[in-house]
């Protein structure tokens, strides 16, 4: 198993703890891999302005 979490793999977790409200049809904002980055077993997850939007490590989400 790799040690390091890959963007695929972090973007996952955040969707699924978001999770996605069906009688609204919203979801959470996307996270936009050229932006985002991993710093050790973090990833922060930033949008297309460059505003971050969560950490995610294999313990879980933290939003900003």
């Amino acid at each position: 198993m790799n040690e390091f979490m890959e963007y695929e793999e972090a973007t996952r977790i955040y969707r699924r703890m978001m999770g996605a409200d069906p009688l609204f049809r919203l979801s959470p904002p996307a996270p936009s891999p050229r932006l985002s980055y991993r710093d050790d077993e973090i990833w922060y997850l930033r949008d297309d302005e460059g505003k971050l939007i969560a950490r995610v490590s294999r313990s879980g989400v933290r939003l900003a």
